[in-house]
C-alpha cells in the first residue's frame, strides 16, 4: 500500500506502469507538488518559481545547462495540470496528462503517461519525446 502523503513512492499500481528493477538507479515518484526539487537536483538545474502562477497552485522553472553552463533547455513545471513544458533550441514541446516521473540518478527525468508515452529531459539539455 502506498502513502498518499509520500512523493518518493513505488507508484505502479496508480500509474500502470511497472515498477522500476529493485535496486536500480532510478527512482519513481508522484507528479505533485513536491517534484520540482528533485527534479531540479537530477539534472543539476537552477529552481525557481515562474513569474506566472495558477491560482493556489505552485508553477516551476528550471534552466538545465548545456556546454560551458550556458542554458540548454527550459523546464516549466505545472504539477496541478499534470502538464510539463520544455523549450530546448527551436523546439517547444508541451506534455500532458503525467501519470508519474523517473528520476535517472545524474542522467535524466523521465515524464510518463500510463499509455507508455514519455518525455525525456537530461542532463545537458537533450530532449526526447516518445508519443
Amino acid at each position: 500500500m502506498t502513502d498518499p502523503t509520500d512523493p518518493v513512492t513505488d507508484l505502479s499500481d496508480e500509474s500502470g506502469l511497472p515498477s522500476p528493477p529493485v535496486g536500480s538507479r532510478v527512482q519513481r515518484i508522484r507528479y505533485d507538488a513536491h517534484v520540482a526539487d528533485l527534479v531540479a537536483e537530477t539534472l543539476d538545474a537552477t529552481l525557481e518559481r515562474a513569474p506566472f502562477q495558477l491560482p493556489g497552485a505552485t508553477v516551476w522553472q528550471l534552466l538545465v545547462a548545456g556546454e560551458r553552463e550556458r542554458p540548454a533547455a527550459l523546464l516549466t513545471l505545472w504539477p496541478s495540470l499534470r502538464r510539463a513544458d520544455v523549450i530546448a533550441g527551436p523546439v517547444a514541446i508541451v506534455f500532458t496528462d503525467i501519470s508519474a516521473v523517473d528520476l535517472v540518478r545524474d542522467i535524466e527525468v523521465q515524464f510518463r503517461r500510463g499509455n507508455g508515452d514519455y518525455l525525456i529531459v537530461a542532463r545537458g539539455g537533450k530532449v526526447i519525446v516518445r508519443a
